[in-house]
């Protein structure tokens, strides 16, 4: 009986945190360089209690959890702005940001930048984005070209290059704000592969590169399951009390 209570409870718990992922996506599914979040539970086969096994025989039973989430780094499609402080890079490669609050250096695929009160191209509040070498970029004016290798030539002849990391397709990264992220492997800042293919495309960026469609099909089924276990928890629990009531009666 208690078994069962607590496997309709876990459901509810591990189904609020998929939605919890889900709607964090459809959120952000306007915001520039967001990589969509997938919640990854363990699979039924692999919590299953077995008839013959250890679990069988210590009387252990495990339950299905929420294991990881896992962040898309898929390419989104791109919106062009004509806008110079617009950028978006095709490829596995990132933009190099310092965080404004801590001085990290971290990795973003959102291109709509600024140039912020001194000088220097930055992504909003985020941060500033660096060349080559780690260091801010102070362009002081938005009149200036970018190369489809990340090369900032100013009108007055000034020349930057972008800072650019390489992060292989399936790699698991941390995020850090809606759309920065830090490697959990320790990988070096700028260490682009001499045969990677990359561009940067100035005039234009990144779109968030979440399916709506997709995250709507994945809450409803999410919400489905949701709805199943709190039905079965109530009824566990009147089964529940109806044995307390009997119990009570017959002592």
């Amino acid at each position: 009986m208690l078994r069962g209570y607590y496997t309709a409870a876990n459901g509810i718990i591990n189904e609020q945190r998929i939605l919890n992922v889900i709607t964090n996506n459809m959120a952000n599914a306007k915001t520039a360089g967001y990589k969509a979040d997938m919640a990854i539970p363990t699979t039924f086969a692999e919590e299953l209690l077995l008839i013959n096994g250890e679990h069988s025989r210590t009387g252990t039973i495990r339950y299905r959890t929420l294991d990881m989430t896992f962040t898309d780094l898929e390419q989104g499609s791109f919106e062009q702005t004509g806008s110079r402080l617009d950028m978006a890079l095709v490829g596995n490669v990132y933009f190099n940001i310092q965080e404004r609050k801590t001085g990290e250096t971290l990795l973003t695929r959102n291109g709509q930048f600024n140039i912020d009160a001194e000088g220097y191209l930055a992504l909003g509040p985020s941060g500033r984005i660096l060349d080559e070498n780690g260091n801010p970029i102070a362009l002081g004016t938005a009149d200036f070209t970018v190369s489809r290798d990340g090369v900032i030539t100013v009108d007055d002849g000034r020349v930057y290059t972008l800072g650019l990391t390489y992060i292989e397709g399936g790699t698991d990264v941390e995020r850090v704000d809606d759309n920065m992220f830090r490697p959990y492997e320790n990988i070096r800042m700028g260490n682009i592969p001499a045969d990677a293919v990359y561009e940067v495309l100035q005039g234009s960026y990144e779109r968030s590169n979440v399916n709506v469609a997709d995250e709507t099909i994945k809450a409803m089924d999410a919400q489905n399951v949701f709805t199943a276990c709190s039905t079965a928890l109530k009824i566990m629990n009147s089964i529940n009390q109806i044995a307390a009531n009997d119990l009570a009666r017959i002592n």
